[in-house]
């Protein structure tokens, strides 16, 4: 028997249409909020990006030693200013910079200029921050050209035929030309001093260096070994200067220390180091006897403590002279604090 054809019925039709009328609104709906877009979506949707940090040519971020690089009139400035770290330094002075790295080196800043007109001579400034002004010294010291012009401008400053150097505080300065000239030397003094301006004003420490008896004292031979004077490990911050004598030259030194206690320490040590290295204690007359005295061949060392003081003769040709120059020490540090 033939099947009916079951026919969809009216309820059914009208669903159906209800439906698809519900979907096109939705659809309609959708449209619309996309029209509709949120921009914060777009800006939340792309990727970070990276802060932009004002950098020196050196690619690091400007230090505090180069706002204390001024200009000057008369001075162009060939390029912007350079700043180094410990990480860095012998980027710039290789071959040096484990002098400053020793001394306590914080950072340096330099910078290029010219004086006067196109064809006058190149300046290269450079200022060192490092940490003390005794650290500032001992890279000032260590550097000294012998026999070079002292100058009026700090308590340590000197120059060159084309260049001027000098300490103020714990800072260490450096102008340096490619050439000598006519009216350098002064050229240099006035940019000098407008370094000077820039920095902050403090109070000069003591001149330890000035503690050195005149007499027979070289004059630029004053030093000061920031660490492991004498090739002793941790026989920092020592002074030492050169004296002539009728019997050579002597090396005479000068350590201050924060108690006599640790003057004794450190002159203890020093013995020990000198025996150590073949040194062997000698019999002296008169007044001599109470501080040692130690001779290995021709050279003789003399250690001795004034209060908080630790000095000596680190080498001398003889024994009078070794004595001599101990006297003159004793003499000068007796009643300091």
């Amino acid at each position: 028997m033939a099947r009916r054809k079951t026919g969809v019925g009216v309820a059914q039709k009208l669903a159906g249409c209800g439906i698809l009328a519900v979907l096109g609104l939705i659809v309609v709906w959708l449209l619309v909020q996309q029209s509709r877009f949120n921009p914060a979506v777009l800006v939340a949707a792309r990727p970070p990006q990276p802060q932009v940090v004002a950098q020196t040519p050196s690619g690091q971020a400007g230090r505090a030693t180069a706002a204390l690089i001024p200009q000057v009139s008369g001075f162009t400035p060939l390029a912007p200013p350079e700043s180094y770290g410990p990480d860095n330094l012998s980027d710039k002075i290789d071959g040096k910079a484990e002098l400053y790295l020793q001394a306590g080196f914080k950072e340096m800043s330099c910078r290029r200029f010219r004086l006067g007109e196109a064809d006058g001579a190149s300046l290269e400034v450079f200022v060192y921050d490092m940490g003390t002004p005794a650290h500032a010294f001992a890279v000032f010291s260590g550097q000294r050209r012998p026999g070079a012009a002292g100058l009026a401008l700090t308590t340590h400053a000197y120059a060159t035929p084309n260049a001027l150097f000098f300490t103020y505080g714990h800072y260490y300065v450096e102008l340096v030309a490619d050439r000598a000239g006519p009216g350098l030397q002064s050229s240099l003094e006035t940019f000098a001093r407008a370094v000077l301006a820039k920095i902050p004003a403090a109070p000069e420490p003591p001149d330890e260096a000035g503690l050195f008896p005149r007499e027979g004292l070289v004059l630029d031979s004053v030093r000061l070994s920031a660490a492991d004077a004498f090739g002793l490990e941790g026989f920092n911050l020592v002074y030492t200067a050169e004296y002539t004598l009728e019997g050579g030259r002597v090396t005479a030194f000068i350590a201050r220390r924060a108690t006599p206690e640790q003057a004794r320490g450190d002159a203890q040590k020093y013995v020990d180091f000198l025996t150590a290295n073949g040194y062997k204690k000698v019999p002296t007359p008169g007044p001599a006897g109470d501080f040692p005295v130690l001779a290995l061949d021709d050279s003789f060392a003399v250690v001795m403590v004034e209060g908080r003081t630790l000095a000596g003769v680190h080498d001398a040709p003889a024994l009078k002279a070794a004595l001599e120059t101990a006297a003159r020490l004793r003499a000068a540090l007796r009643d300091k604090p």
